[in-house]
């Protein structure tokens, strides 16, 4: 018998937005840009996030299609790799513009697992 790790793996992912969206609260984009230890944690963070989204099964991420997987995966991928130079300004507005969505998504998709 295989266990489902998927709500696990989601939990995780749930955690990780929350701990990116606590370290800029209260930021300007300046600001957080000219801390390099904040800089590098967010980094790290983010690289968690898009690790955990590789571990859930394909098949179940196709039935969850309010996160937007190939996005996260691909931004892990960019930071872990250093395709290219980080710009810590799009780090931030990916923070405060685009996590909060992922945060209700990732809130409600482990709802619905509860609740199966």
């Amino acid at each position: 018998m295989t266990i489902d790790r998927t709500p696990a793996h989601l939990a995780d992912m749930l955690q990780f937005v929350q701990e990116l969206r606590t370290l800029v609260v209260s930021m300007s984009a300046a600001e957080f840009a000219q801390q390099r230890v904040l800089c590098l944690a967010v980094e790290k963070l983010f690289i968690n996030l898009g690790e955990a989204a590789t571990r859930v099964d394909a098949e179940r991420a196709r039935q969850m299609p309010g996160i937007p997987w190939r996005r996260v995966i691909g931004l892990r991928n960019i930071l872990a790799h250093g395709y290219e130079q980080v710009a810590h300004e799009i780090l931030f507005k990916t923070v405060t513009d685009d996590l909060p969505a992922l945060e209700a998504s990732l809130q409600g998709v482990l709802q619905d697992i509860k609740g199966l």
